[in-house]
């Protein structure tokens, strides 16, 4: 056998936790390409389109990288973080920037926390063996 070239037999993949970093740049790249886009085309930007792109993203990442099951209730955590971020933040940045750039900014910033979110609580639970 070589150095790390194979695993035990007792390791279940889906025991692996979601990549962060794939997860976080793709998410983030998916929700800054719905904006481009609503910049584009501002009437084809609806609420079922904002929120389309992204999490179909996140599903496809779940499903290729096959996370387990137990390992989704990142989702819960990172769509209230994400959810606060843009609601909170929007409203911020619309004091200091202007609407028009504090809606984009904050849609981008929640879909990474959400994300980033979520990666990482697909680290637990562990295995203790």
């Amino acid at each position: 056998m070589q150095d790390g070239a194979e695993q035990p037999p007792d390791v279940d993949p889906r025991d692996e936790p979601a990549p962060f970093g794939a997860v976080v740049l793709l998410t983030v790249a998916a929700a800054a390409g719905v904006m481009v886009l609503g910049a584009l085309a501002p009437s084809a930007l609806n609420l079922k389109f904002l929120l389309f792109g992204p999490i179909t993203l996140v599903v496809f990442e779940i499903a290729v990288h096959e996370v387990w099951w137990k390992r989704w209730w990142g989702a819960i955590p990172g769509a209230v973080l994400g959810l606060a971020c843009y609601f909170e933040g929007r409203e911020a940045l619309a004091d200091i920037i202007g609407d028009a750039w504090a809606h984009p900014i904050a849609y981008v910033t929640a879909w990474a926390l959400f994300a980033a979110a979520f990666a990482w609580c697909s680290r637990y639970p562990r295995k203790l063996s």
